[in-house]
């Protein structure tokens, strides 16, 4: 087989690699329908998707947004008691954490590094079923966690720089999609405290225009969850309102890139462990393209059972 990925700034780039296709990955692990395209010379070397073929095909109108605008809302994804749980559950994990030590991460802000060495409540979030079709079908491709964070945003605090979630890829613009972002909104986000501020389409700028881009609030109730292009201009608001801004924020990545957190490291391996299989998958302890994160040539997941 041999596939080709073509970036839209004109460059080429080939790969002659055997792929094994699995379609969906369900709940134990276990691979579902299989797609064989080619031998498939490392243990566990397949390309594995966390939704079904048919998920991804109905979140077309999405990924046509993400397309477009850079941007998408799901509202009503998070029923009220899953709110009330992770409001407790967030109380506890910032009694330890300070405000943010620079203006970028924001001097009145609480933000939350590592949340799954420290929590489960928020693996049904990571693992969501819309978020993982829609990421998928978005990027076509095998995708990994690359990140994970809180972000509680203060009365007080001062608006983000604007910035792309995948500068720290060197790639020209404009260039394939990398990544897709959530923000799950755990409150309701206004303009008033905090909302995420976006530049709709920025996405598919070359980042040499000499406009300056204008940003909107991306308000939304709470229990809704924000994706968008790994590319697309966006930056936490200023909080001039009298109450905090809570949001939890999922990156996910094309799996054969680095990743931003490394979770191998800064998760215990007692508790790698433990967590379900396909959070084991999605953290990266699987094999991709049949060559990228082997261990003595067989599967990651051999290195924390």
């Amino acid at each position: 087989m041999r596939a080709e990925l073509v970036l839209s700034c004109g460059h080429r780039i080939e790969s002659r690699i055997q792929v094994r296709k699995v379609e969906h990955m369900d709940d134990s692990g276990r691979n579902g329908h299989v797609d064989s395209l080619g031998p498939n010379p490392v243990a566990g070397g397949a390309r594995y998707y966390f939704s079904t073929a048919e998920a991804r095909a109905s979140a077309e109108p999405h990924v046509e947004a993400l397309r477009r605008d850079g941007y998408v809302i799901l509202r009503d994804q998070l029923p009220p008691e899953k709110l009330e749980a992770l409001a407790a559950e967030f109380e506890r994990l910032e009694g330890a954490a300070a405000m943010g030590r620079t203006d970028f991460e924001g001097i009145k802000s609480k933000r939350v590094y590592n949340p799954l060495a420290k929590t489960r409540a928020l693996d049904d979030l990571i693992l969501h079923p819309a978020v993982t079709a829609i990421a998928e079908a978005y990027l076509d491709d095998q995708i990994q966690l690359s990140s994970a964070t809180s972000v509680n945003i203060h009365p007080g605090e001062t608006p983000q720089t604007l910035h792309r979630d995948d500068d720290y890829y060197p790639l020209p613009r404009p260039h394939i999609p990398l990544s897709v972002t959530t923000m799950w909104a755990l409150n309701d986000f206004t303009e008033e405290n905090g909302a995420t501020r976006i530049v709709p389409r920025s996405h598919l700028l070359t980042g040499k225009e000499s406009v300056p881009p204008q940003s909107i609030p991306a308000e939304m109730p709470k229990g809704s969850v924000m994706l968008w292009d790994g590319s697309l201009l966006h930056g936490g608001g200023g909080n001039p309102g009298q109450s905090p801004r809570l949001g939890f924020i999922g990156l996910y990545s094309r799996a054969w890139l680095r990743a931003q957190d490394n979770m191998f490291l800064s998760i215990p391996r007692e508790i790698l462990r433990e967590l379900p299989r396909r959070l084991q998958y999605l953290l990266g302890f699987w094999v991709t393209n049949n060559f990228l994160g082997v261990v003595e040539n067989r599967s990651p997941l051999r290195a924390i059972s």
